[in-house]
């Protein structure tokens, strides 16, 4: 279980353009303003990723506690550096807020690369702290599970998120939209079960039921993004 197990399980981010979201004509992506709903809504996932972040080093900080001597301090500096990198992605998150909505595109862009980078930064630094203190099965899952938990709190945001622009339809396209909602919200249901699955997974059951989560987040994915596209669709 390296590196490939903190990352396998990503859900979907809540950076979805919807039709409002195009830029006016004439407009370069250079010179435009950024207030537009995709912009917050990328915000919004890097506020996401920040409590995941937090999440994380919560977990490797229990686990350094019931270290001792060499590799107590070891920890400690891996934690260190964790705790920087994490720091330095809430200043820029920050900075990006601040300045959402009077940055162009390109100033945007650059600002969520930087977001992007670092978030990519810790997760090298997790798997490095795991690493050096040789930590056992139950301290990778406890902080996967952590890390889902969180995902899966900005999910359902991003359902409900779905739902209250389904609402905004016409009434003769409502339905079958919300039909659709329907389905996603039982395999949203679905998921909870098998992340509650994951929590409970042996080392031997481990890979399955990592394998059974990520199938179900794979369609739901593949659901949300059909059904989003069904609305941009319906309101251009």
């Amino acid at each position: 279980m390296g590196a490939a197990l903190l990352a396998s399980l990503a859900v979907l981010p809540a950076t979805y353009v919807h039709a409002e979201d195009k830029a006016p004509a004439g407009a370069s992506s250079a010179e435009k303003p950024s207030d537009t709903s995709v912009t917050r809504q990328a915000i919004e996932w890097s506020q996401e990723r920040l409590a995941e972040l937090d999440a994380t080093i919560a977990i490797l900080e229990k686990n350094a506690a019931e270290l001792q001597g060499r590799a107590r301090a070891k920890a400690d500096a891996s934690l260190k550096q964790l705790r920087d990198t994490r720091d330095a992605y809430r200043t820029k998150l920050q900075e990006t807020l601040d300045n959402s909505r009077t940055w162009t595109e390109a100033q945007m862009a650059a600002g969520r690369k930087a977001l992007d980078d670092g978030w990519t930064t810790f997760r090298s630094e997790t798997e490095a702290y795991l690493a050096d203190v040789q930590a056992d099965f139950a301290t990778r899952k406890a902080v996967l599970t952590a890390q889902i938990e969180v995902r899966q709190k900005a999910l359902q945001d991003s359902v409900e998120s779905l739902k209250a622009d389904a609402g905004k339809l016409a009434k003769s396209q409502r339905a079958a939209i919300e039909s659709r909602i329907a389905a996603l919200d039982t395999q949203v249901e679905e998921a909870k079960a098998r992340l509650t699955r994951l929590k409970e997974a042996s080392s031997d059951s481990w890979e399955s039921a990592k394998q059974s989560y990520a199938d179900v987040q794979k369609r739901i994915s593949e659901t949300y993004l059909s059904i989003r596209k069904s609305i941009s669709d319906a309101v251009k």
